[in-house]
């Protein structure tokens, strides 16, 4: 096998690691040295290996081998004795199956990019590298969705990703019953809430916006199903939340409501999910009717009051959110910025937000 061909399955490889890095580096947001120090890493292997495929030469050779020995070491780095200077890499992990995946396709990027080292002895072909990657690559990106840190295995909220799976296990005070009616409720919803990915069908079944699609997200609300004894039923979502591009809306989550207005502690609440939930209320949005329907105007001021001609507190239903698409905060997080609303405890110990913000 030419070189030529070895620089490509280097390519490959350090392409395929490189991409397994940067989903791990959603999965690190909760630590965000480590997560940039990831998505770094990730941007190299990619590159290197964009560039290996398209126009191989002795220097990009040598970029992929540099990041891939970096890779490399840090890897081992991890799982010896830690990297002090990367908050969540600081103390040493166990080998689990991602990262000892991605580390694998890293070394065979490595193998493949060092001249004069005859790697069509242990079967690297080009024709055969691409295969390899992608059996090395896929069940690493599915392991992600797994991956322990040491000493925050049981971290809430963590990222979370529909198309690898449901990861809500091992959260401390979730009992088996409430991980089930959780984990059963995100596929209900999944399942159910794709009927009204046209926001034009949800409008014709009674869906009305709530004039809020400047924030970047329009709730809309269905209020036949304000207290119909439904509760969390993904057949009958309260409202139904769209992410907001231009003049195109994109379905991203349910808001389901409570029955009545209990207490945000209130046990028919809690009960559900345990601390995998955080139900929260919006007593600050200023409501006014515009067109006949009611529609958010803004938000009180530092006095709790409301502009003029509009009045706050017209829905005062504890809810919380139910998401299917990719959320770094989970699967239950709330909306960002001003539409997070009010919870029973302090934004320190909210569990449907991000510790940082910063999302």
């Amino acid at each position: 096998m030419s070189r030529l061909s070895d620089a490509r399955g280097a390519g490959v490889f350090s392409l395929a690691a490189g991409f397994v890095h940067a989903i791990a580096a959603g999965t690190h947001v909760e630590h965000k040295s480590a997560a940039l120090s990831m998505a770094v890493l990730a941007a190299g292997q990619c590159i290197g290996g964009l560039a290996l495929l398209a126009a191989p030469s002795t220097e990009w050779r040598r970029v992929v081998t540099s990041v891939n020995v970096i890779a490399i070491v840090g890897w081992l780095a991890t799982r010896t004795t830690g990297i002090g200077f990367i908050d969540g890499f600081d103390t040493s992990e166990s080998i689990q199956t991602a990262d000892a995946l991605c580390a694998l396709l890293a070394l065979l990027a490595l193998v493949a990019s060092i001249p004069r080292v005859k790697v069509e002895r242990i079967g690297l072909t080009s024709s055969l590298a691409p295969v390899v990657a992608v059996l090395l690559a896929v069940p690493a990106v599915y392991a992600t969705a797994s991956h322990q840190h040491s000493g925050s295995e049981s971290s809430w909220p963590r990222p979370y990703f529909p198309s690898i799976g449901i990861d809500i296990s091992d959260v401390p005070g979730v009992s088996a019953e409430q991980e089930d009616r959780a984990g059963q409720l995100i596929l209900d919803t999944q399942q159910e809430l794709v009927r009204w990915a046209d926001y034009n069908v949800a409008e014709s079944e009674g869906w009305r916006s709530i004039g809020d699609e400047e924030t970047g997200y329009e709730h809309f609300v269905n209020f036949r199903y304000f207290d119909d004894g439904n509760v969390l039923d993904a057949s009958k979502p309260e409202s139904i939340v769209y992410k907001v591009y231009g003049d195109k809306k994109i379905l991203v989550s349910a808001m389901y409501m409570a029955e009545g207005e209990p207490e945000l502690d209130a046990k028919e609440l809690t009960d559900f999910a345990g601390p995998l939930f955080q139900w929260h209320v919006h007593t600050d949005l200023c409501w006014s009717i515009q067109g006949g329907r009611p529609q958010v105007t803004g938000v009180t001021d530092e006095n709790g009051v409301c502009a003029r001609g509009s009045i706050a507190g017209l829905v005062k239903k504890p809810m919380v959110h139910v998401w299917i698409v990719p959320h770094p905060c989970g699967p239950f997080a709330a909306v960002e910025g001003l539409a997070e609303g009010q919870a029973a405890v302090d934004d320190s110990k909210r569990v449907d937000i991000c510790g940082s913000h910063n999302h």
